[in-house]
């Protein structure tokens, strides 16, 4: 009966939650009709057709589902629709358990809250040296750090809009980061109530607006970051931003490509012959041949269509892991893909319990821990009832999947000898 019962929930899971207390996680495994895996957790209420979430008086939480063909498990037939089962589970979001684990399912992926909300969390970097996730909070102005052996989440203000911040080779306390439109070399020791600021280069003084978005650095030390257009409740002017490279032999910030909407994710290949590169404003994955020892990119291509393959949302941060894959996060689409760049194929689809998905890296000490920020940023009261993990950063366990260990950032000596008069700014732990 027990077995009966967990196949039953793994197809169709209904949760009663007791008024007050967190949300619980479930989690729905299986195929769509184009035969791409799905990761479906049971919170996620938007973009699928397939799936809607409702809330009864009694607080039952229950899944309806569309007869939406060959799909859960495989079963083709299978229809949910106004199916309730009254278990009176309650699972918290702050513990691993998931109703897999409660029935014996334990074998699939898990997801588990690591943080208290941000506005817009963004830009996921794990130290391999120090063990800790460093993230940052754009709308927030803020960075912040996860220790996981600890639970504690520490922050710094910097002052202005933060698009992202990647720790600096041979310091334990140095990052530079993109503020505004300043590149910044940041001093921060993680848990002090101070930080340090020198602005070493800054971009775009004819364009306000624009400030700094997502960047990321080679095998080589060599700092990619871009900017995005001015952004208002219309969303975000077209074509007026640029991806730039920073290395230590120009010790400056080098135009590499221009009229860019949305600067956003930056990945390389093993081999270091291709960079992956995502401008949110053409919805695509893109790839360039890319030259290790001199930063040059060329032959700029398509890799993967979000709108062509009907995916929801619009392509952000991103990673690869050592298969060779890239793992997207997808805005406003309540998910996270997995793409194989070789065969523009859609491999994986991770349904979150949120809408605003931003950015993914893997990390852990066998980096095999997919850390996923997310954003709250202008939801309403109503939406924020449905999705209370927005802006935390999620963790997802079990995939099957690992990562490289990050890359840090190489900067001028000259840097160190002539910054400017640093600006100190507060922090606090929280």
């Amino acid at each position: 009966m027990q077995s009966t019962l967990a196949l039953t929930l793994a197809l169709c899971i209904v949760v009663t939650l007791p008024a007050g207390n967190a949300w619980s996680v479930s989690l729905f495994s299986g195929f769509n009709a184009s035969g791409t895996k799905e990761l479906i957790w049971g919170m996620d209420t938007l973009n699928d057709p397939c799936r809607k979430l409702r809330i009864l008086p009694a607080n039952v939480l229950y899944v309806r589902n569309n007869d939406c063909g060959p799909r859960i498990g495989g079963y083709r037939d299978l229809n949910c629709d106004g199916m309730v089962l009254n278990l009176s589970i309650f699972i918290s979001l702050l513990s691993t358990m998931t109703l897999s684990d409660a029935y014996g399912l334990s074998k699939g992926p898990l997801l588990q809250q690591v943080t208290q909300p941000v506005i817009h969390g963004e830009g996921p970097h794990w130290d391999a040296r120090k063990q800790v996730l460093y993230f940052i909070d754009t709308t927030g102005k803020s960075a912040h750090k996860y220790d996981p052996h600890t639970g504690q989440t520490a922050y710094t203000s910097l002052g202005d809009a933060v698009g992202v911040m990647v720790p600096v080779e041979g310091s334990l306390d140095e990052f530079v980061a993109g503020v505004g439109r300043d590149l910044v070399l940041v001093q921060w020791d993680g848990n002090s109530t101070q930080s340090r600021s020198t602005v070493l280069d800054s971009v775009e003084p004819d364009k306000p607006g624009n400030r700094f978005n997502d960047g990321k650095a080679d095998a080589k030390g060599r700092l990619w970051i871009g900017t995005i257009g001015y952004e208002d409740a219309s969303g975000v002017r077209p074509n007026e931003g640029n991806l730039y490279d920073y290395s230590s032999e120009t010790c400056k910030l080098r135009t590499s490509v221009t009229g860019i909407t949305t600067s956003n994710g930056i990945a390389w290949s093993r081999d270091n012959r291709h960079m992956y590169y995502i401008d949110t404003g053409t919805s695509r994955i893109d790839v360039f041949d890319y030259d290790i020892a001199t930063g040059h990119i060329s032959n700029r291509r398509p890799v993967f269509d979000l709108k062509a393959n009907n995916v929801p949302g619009y392509p952000d941060g991103m990673t690869i892991d050592t298969e060779g894959y890239l793992w997207v996060a997808c805005y406003l689409g309540s998910r996270v893909i997995k793409v194989d760049p070789r065969d523009g194929r859609l491999k994986l689809s991770i349904h979150l319990p949120v809408e605003k998905v931003t950015s993914v890296m893997f990390g852990g000490a066998n980096l095999d821990i997919l850390y996923v920020t997310t954003s709250r940023r202008d939801l309403s009261p109503a939406q924020l009832t449905l999705q209370p993990m927005a802006g935390s950063v999620l963790a997802v366990t079990r995939l099957g999947s690992k990562g490289w260990p990050a890359n840090r950032a190489v900067l001028c000596n000259k840097y160190y000898e002539q910054g400017s008069n640093p600006s100190l700014t507060n922090s606090q732990t929280y």
